[in-house]
Parts: C-alpha cells; structure tokens; sequence
C-alpha cells in the first residue's frame, strides 16, 4: 500500500509547477491589461505587434520569466509524468522533484520582482543540477 501512496504523489510536485506558471501567465496577463488602461500609447493602439520593444522592464521581466517556464521544466514534466503513468516508486526521484519545483518557484520570484542575477543564476544553476539528477535517476530506474 505503500507503494501506491509514493508513485501517486509524484503528481503533487507537476501539479504544483502547472500553478506556478499559471500564476507567471495572469500575472503577465494582469500587468498586459493595466499597460492598456494605463499607458498612453498602449490605450490609443492596444497591445503592439512588437510589445517588446515598448514594454516596461518590470512587464519583460514576467514576460521573460514565463518563456523560462515552458524551456527546461519540459524535462521534469516528461520524466515526472512517466514516472507517473509507470508507477515508478522512488523516494529520490520524489524529493527531487520537489526540490526541482520550489527551485523553479524561487527562481520566479526572484525573476519577477528582483534584478538581483546572481541569486536567480545561482538558482536557476541549482535547478539545472536537480533536473539532470531527475533524468539521471529515472534512467537508472527504467
């Protein structure tokens, strides 16, 4: 029974970055609308075909974090969701992705509302080591 607990909680740690980056993308939808409402040009012609020539630091910032999200998280989901669906029990492999996650969430916020690089580089090099042991273990285990 055991067993069933672990395999099945493995689904907690994807779920979890799914809301991250949830999160990231209303937050950039949010800051979007308020630089419609609230800017001259943007209110006058709307969203432009380039925004990011004319978007605000603070709007690049979210807009560059949520393009992270969907770069080398699509490793952990993959791995993540066969472990998942082959019902790989592993104790390892779930701290890891647990670490790999609050990294993940760390590295966002850092991204969004610091500038402070060399704690999100050292972050997102943290994550990138978790995420390689990730795919690692996995290799061992199938």
């Amino acid at each position: 029974m055991e067993c069933c607990k672990l395999t099945n909680s493995i689904i907690y740690p994807i779920l979890f970055l799914v809301i991250i980056t949830l999160l990231v993308g209303f937050v950039h939808t949010y800051g979007s609308v308020w630089l419609m409402n609230n800017d001259k040009k943007w209110k006058k012609d709307g969203i432009p075909l380039n925004p990011k020539s004319s978007s605000p630091e603070w709007l690049l910032l979210i807009k560059n974090n949520l393009t992270n999200l969907f770069e080398f998280p699509i490793i952990f989901y993959l791995i993540s969701t066969i472990a998942y669906l082959q019902n790989i029990n592993d104790i390892f492999l779930l701290i890891n992705c647990w670490i790999y996650v609050l990294l993940r969430a760390a590295h966002s916020y850092i991204h969004i509302y610091t500038k402070d690089t060399s704690v999100r580089g050292a972050l997102w090099l943290f994550s990138q080591v978790v995420v390689s042991l990730i795919v690692i273990r996995f290799i061992m285990l199938i």
